[in-house]
């Protein structure tokens, strides 16, 4: 194994300001730059040398990490929010499992991390209650949106009209009527803060949902709570508590290591 490279104060320093030029350009109000940023907009906002931020500019446009426009403005290229996303989807599952857990152990039944994937539920994390007859382990495994909690909580900020149609042309492709009846789930789970589908995947099974939310507000993913319904129906609303506490400690997570940027505009 290669012995591990320390960074110098140079390569810090450097790296250092290739960040402070990235959230530059990621904090510039659209409303304000509809455009992008000039490369005299970046240099007052740093309050550098025109020249270095050109150059910076330049070798950042070079590696795909910021785009220019026709008009010779820049903003944050594609391939970065690509990576942004990758980086984003690691580090959740990662921040996910203790707090997973640690709900586990509270609620004493299995719990559940999953994603939407192709009009699907993808399952990326779940942790078991250890106890003798639990939910299934679903991890890596896809099952339809309409069909479990966290396909609710996943769906909660979409318009009512796309959620039907998602149903209706899903996997499972369910009437009308079956499509409408969870549209209606889905809007008392916005009223809670939580979903609750009790027997839709397995006559025996109840799950509790909550969605998580990224430091832009965006739903990302969902965590849920799925067991036999006549152990959890007794305590749904005492296990929406805890699971709602755990999404929010999973968002304070996620949000600790994004620092906010400077504003154009405040220069």
């Amino acid at each position: 194994m290669a012995p591990e490279q320390k960074q110098t104060p140079a390569a810090r320093s450097g790296a250092s300001r290739v960040m402070a030029v990235l959230d530059a350009l990621a904090s510039a109000d659209p409303a304000v730059f509809p455009d992008g940023l000039s490369v005299a907009d970046v240099t007052r906002v740093l309050d550098r040398e025109k020249s270095v931020v050109s150059r910076q500019l330049k070798s950042l446009l070079e590696t795909g990490m910021v785009a220019r426009r026709p008009s010779g403005r820049y903003e944050l290229s594609w391939r970065l929010f690509a990576l942004a996303v990758r980086a984003g989807d690691q580090q959740l599952i990662k921040v996910a499992s203790p707090l997973l857990l640690r709900l586990t152990e509270t609620v004493r039944e299995r719990t559940y991390l999953s994603v939407l994937s192709d009009g699907g539920v993808l399952t990326v994390l779940s942790e078991g209650s250890r106890r003798s007859i639990e939910a299934a382990n679903w991890m890596g495994r896809t099952i339809p949106v309409n069909r479990s909690s966290s396909g609710m909580a996943l769906l909660m900020d979409y318009e009512d009209d796309y959620i039907l149609d998602m149903v209706r042309h899903g996997e499972d492709g369910v009437p009308d009527r079956e499509a409408r009846q969870f549209l209606a789930q889905v809007q008392q789970a916005r009223r809670r803060g939580y979903t609750v589908a009790n027997r839709i995947f397995d006559p025996e099974l109840l799950g509790i949902g909550a969605p998580v939310r990224d430091f832009t507000g965006r739903i990302t993913a969902a965590v849920n709570i799925s067991g036999p319904a006549f152990r959890i129906e007794p305590h749904i609303h005492a296990f929406g508590g805890h699971l709602l506490s755990a999404v929010r400690a999973l968002h304070a997570a996620i949000c600790s290591d994004v620092r906010p940027g400077t504003h154009p505009s405040d220069s």
